[in-house]
């Protein structure tokens, strides 16, 4: 929504810095250290720390996302993973050229982390499991490599495709849309992006996206549809609980989330916990759950008033105070899914009482969120690099610690 540590090293680096003309991007892949090795299926025993942080458990008892549709626009979801079983992910699309898997599949692992995180199921012996574990997934792919990889008949990650996704998704029943991607200003298509943006609007769809990573240059740029209008816009809070100089800051910012030390579902191999290097890329997808959550409950509200119980039950230092680190703050899921909604409530502004009645209107199915770039220092080897398009935009890096490490508690 538009509005006015440490770090370890470990393992080996991978550079993707790529030039297109088109769009940059940021994504992060599962691709990693010592441990996590696509091919070899491992489970984390110990509950999520970020889960606990969050409170999420006892939000559980309010609602988990039941019966409401989450569009993951990113790389696809890996189906072979034991978190997602039948049912949980739905047939949705592919952009990639001659990928009839209806968006079933990851080469990178991106979209399946990001998804897991939304709504991942639980199993025996892993303590991996999603903010809203009874939603279900909807995969539009709309990439398969970064410029770099990209082999014949890939697709790679543009503005456009970004556009062409979350129109997909709205157009397909989604009730929230996570978009774990971005692309600067600059992008020739950010007229695209804007008019699906505005299609999500008129269709009520909650829309959450990665307000981006930065390069080390300039924490401020704007990405979209971060910066869109009617888009929740999520920073990343580092181990410590703090929105550092990895995320962008500014006024797309809305709230924040754990972006740091993140268990993720890992390819078609089980979990994976990501190192100390916050990304933008892990923190939406926990606002994507909390929105599936306060569909669930609160079924008869606009999207417009999903996104207001979320910043306005997020912690801050001030009550009736946003900054542009972490917005409205960091969010609460249990307080959002029980608040009593009240204008006179300090924060942000309350929706308009007639445009929340809008959602009679709203087909049925499911409702929406971006990636971000992590400027590392090369003594730093345990991070994984991506920069998807031009025009002078960081990469998204995705930091994996070995399945033995402790979870913080």
């Amino acid at each position: 929504m538009t509005r006015p540590g440490s770090r370890r090293a470990a393992a080996a680096v991978a550079a993707l810095l790529v030039a297109a003309p088109a769009a940059v991007l940021a994504t992060a892949t599962p691709a990693a250290a010592a441990q996590c090795q696509v091919g070899t299926t491992q489970y984390y025993p110990d509950v999520s720390p970020t889960l606990v942080q969050l409170g999420v458990p006892q939000a559980w008892t309010l609602a988990k996302g039941r019966g409401v549709t989450v569009a993951v626009v990113d790389s696809g979801v890996n189906t072979d993973n034991a978190h997602f079983p039948d049912g949980v992910v739905l047939d949705g699309t592919s952009f990639v050229p001659g990928d009839t898997t209806a968006g079933r599949t990851d080469v990178t692992g991106h979209g399946t982390a990001v998804a897991g995180i939304i709504a991942a199921r639980g199993l025996q012996g892993s303590g991996m499991i999603g903010v809203a574990p009874e939603a279900r997934i909807l995969p539009v792919r709309v990439f398969s490599r970064t410029a770099e990889e990209a082999q014949p008949g890939d697709l790679v990650l543009s503005g456009s495709s970004i556009a062409q996704g979350i129109r997909w998704a709205v157009e397909n029943g989604a009730d929230v849309i996570n978009v774990s991607l971005s692309a600067p200003t600059t992008n020739t298509a950010v007229p695209e992006i804007e008019s699906a943006l505005a299609l999500a609007q008129r269709r009520d769809v909650v829309v959450v996206a990665s307000s981006g990573d930065t390069t080390g240059q300039d924490t401020t740029e704007k990405r979209y549809p971060a910066a869109g209008r009617g888009v929740i816009g999520v920073a990343a809070t580092n181990a410590e609980g703090v929105v550092d100089d990895y995320s962008v800051h500014g006024e797309s910012v809305d709230v924040s989330a754990p972006g740091a030390a993140v268990l993720v579902t890992f390819h078609g191999n089980g979990d994976c916990l990501t190192g100390e290097t916050p990304l933008t890329s892990w923190a939406a997808p926990y606002v994507a759950g909390l929105a599936a959550q306060l569909r669930e409950r609160y079924p008869k509200e606009s999207a417009e008033q999903i996104a207001y119980r979320i910043t306005s039950t997020a912690e801050r230092p001030v009550a009736g105070q946003r900054d542009d680190d972490q917005g409205w703050g960091l969010i609460r899921p249990f307080e959002a899914l029980s608040t009593t909604l009240d204008e006179r409530r300090a924060g942000p502004a309350a929706p308009d009482a007639d445009q929340a009645q809008a959602v009679a209107s709203r087909p049925t199915g499911a409702r929406p969120m971006r990636a971000t770039t992590d400027p590392l220092d090369p003594a730093r080897r345990e991070v994984l690099w991506w920069l998807i398009g031009g025009g002078g935009l960081a990469a998204l890096a995705l930091v994996l610690r070995p399945l033995v490490a402790r979870a913080r508690r």
